[in-house]
């Protein structure tokens, strides 16, 4: 079961929709996973006509994809589509954290401290899940507080097209990114808002270009086992001259 959000006057599909589009956000739905709408309706208590709605509206948003007579699918993404998508996510959550450091209360600042230390206790018990899901909640806490929905709205829809479920599986990566969520967090509490402005930027650069290689360097043996499998014996990580 998916957990609810908060009705803010929305209708029954529009909570749906925000539903799903959370947990495709948090990455509880990962880029490939299938969805099944006999399954949506029994989880988000809906017959299947709104439930086709749901789907349609969050296709249109580029958060899921259908491919004929297989179904609706979670988009996966390419190493291309992780590199197009780092300076953009560096100018729309720059520009955020510009806007939110100055209007960040303490509370604001207690939350993210929480997020932290459950992202932390969750790399240490190996719960990839719940890693995912507090890195989505660090980065949202404070750029929940920039005071434009528009800029939140544009952050959100491109979120997805960067493989963040691919960053946890980069030896060291996850090691690196809690450093720099940490001194982020930091700047944040000195209310420098300029300082946690560029290291976030560092923290998208440096994790967008580890996911890339890391992708090509799959996509590379992958296609090396396809040349062994043509050619029995012959070993994909040893090309034979």
């Amino acid at each position: 079961m998916f957990p609810q959000p908060p009705n803010k006057g929305l209708t029954k599909i529009q909570l749906a929709a925000q539903v799903l589009r959370e947990a495709i956000l948090r990455g509880d739905l990962v880029p490939g996973q299938k969805l099944k709408q006999q399954d949506l309706s029994e989880q988000l208590g809906m017959s299947a006509t709104p439930i086709r709605e749901v789907l349609r509206v969050l296709e249109a948003e580029g958060l899921l994809v259908y491919v004929p007579y297989k179904g609706v699918f979670v988009p996966e993404v390419s190493p291309a589509e992780t590199e197009e998508v780092v300076p953009i996510r560096v100018a729309l959550e720059g520009l955020a954290v510009r806007l939110a450091v100055p209007r960040m209360t303490e509370e604001d600042i207690s939350l993210l401290e929480t997020a932290q230390t459950q992202m932390e206790q969750a790399w240490q018990d190996m719960n990839l899940a719940e890693v995912r899901r507090h890195n989505y909640t660090f980065h949202m806490t404070i750029y929940g507080r920039c005071n434009s929905s528009i800029l939140c709205q544009l952050i959100q829809r491109v979120w997805p097209r960067f493989a963040t479920d691919i960053l946890w599986m980069i030896p060291g990566r996850t090691e690196r990114s809690l450093a720099q969520h940490r001194v982020i967090l930091q700047a944040i509490k000195d209310r420098d808002a300029e300082r946690a402005s560029a290291l976030l930027a560092e923290h998208i650069t440096t994790a967008g270009k580890s996911i890339a290689e890391f992708m090509k360097k799959q996509e590379q043996q992958r296609g090396l086992a396809g040349v062994a499998g043509t050619f029995p014996g012959m070993s994909p990580d040893l090309p034979q001259v």
